[in-house]
């Protein structure tokens, strides 16, 4: 059987080594450039969004109006309405 003489195993592991230390600094780099490239998606908020606001409806009859294009207090009790086809 033959074995491997410590040199070569010493240089063996130096390669290894080093191949390993280049990847690590090919990920740190990599890390780098993603943090710069979706930095503006990991910063907070400085203020709260208009959208976030909760809108209110004051009642059903709002609603209904509204689900058919015609403002409920626009309308008068006595008038008919007539809705859109």
């Amino acid at each position: 059987m033959r074995t491997v003489s410590p040199v070569l195993a010493r240089k063996f592991r130096d390669i290894v080594a080093r191949i390993g230390a280049a990847f690590r600094e090919q990920r740190a780099i990599e890390a780098r450039r993603a943090l710069q490239r979706y930095r503006h998606l990991l910063e907070q908020p400085h203020e709260t969004l208009p959208l976030n606001e909760i809108i209110t409806v004051s009642n059903e009859e709002d609603i209904s109006g509204n689900a058919h294009r015609s403002v409920a207090h626009e309308r008068s009790a006595g008038q008919p309405t007539f809705e859109r086809a």
